[in-house]
């Protein structure tokens, strides 16, 4: 389990420098929500690893929770982290979460003049925490055609994880890249993707 280590900070508290990032701890067996502060450089290099769907082994004050990092803000201006939240999840119970999807492989339609399109960023799972996958990987080499495509019901993660994604949304595909213009359009995000930095964390 990855690691990472908190220090604990006062509700008047200013932080939100380049050392330090402010954040907040939550879940169903924590009574009261708990400020926390992170060094910048060591939440970066946990965010890189664990993503949004690994456990972390979050310690301070001489305490551990077992988190997952549930949401966080970003400055508009530099895409620095300017608020985290860790949510300290019931081991025994479900929860919701979106992976990230990873392409690899090589898609022979694209030597016929194609353009690689992933239309999903990410598949929304449920399973328990500790069954979620940190990413998954999709290959790409049965796209030999512009008629071939990858779609949500073509992914299988197991018994213990549920997609919830709609089935017959298309992951990927190649399309013929007649016109830049065309290539755009089939590269615009769909509404259900996570593009944009995540929204307003929980009062503290």
């Amino acid at each position: 389990m990855y690691s990472l280590k908190a220090e604990l900070r006062e509700k008047k508290e200013k932080v939100g420098n380049e050392e330090y990032i402010p954040a907040i701890l939550y879940g169903p067996e924590i009574k009261e929500n708990v400020l926390l502060k992170i060094k910048a450089g060591d939440f970066k290099k946990i965010y890189r690893e664990a993503g949004e769907t690994s456990l972390i082994d979050l310690q301070n004050d001489g305490k551990k929770y077992t988190v997952l990092i549930y949401d966080y803000q970003n400055d508009p201006m530099t895409g620095e982290f300017i608020h985290i939240d860790f949510y300290s999840p019931n081991l025994k119970e479900e929860v919701e979460a979106e992976v990230p999807i990873e392409l690899n492989g090589v898609a022979g339609a694209v030597s016929l003049g194609g353009t690689l399109i992933q239309n999903l960023k990410v598949l929304h799972v449920k399973a328990l925490p500790g069954e979620l996958p940190h990413k998954i990987e999709v290959n790409v080499s049965s796209l030999r055609t512009f008629e071939d495509y990858i779609d949500v019901a073509s992914i299988n993660l197991g018994d213990k994880v549920k997609i919830l994604t709609n089935k017959e949304e298309i992951i990927a595909s190649v399309v013929e890249a007649k016109d830049e213009t065309e290539v755009a359009a089939a590269e615009t995000p769909k509404e259900n993707e996570k593009e944009e930095p995540k929204g307003e964390t929980k009062k503290e």
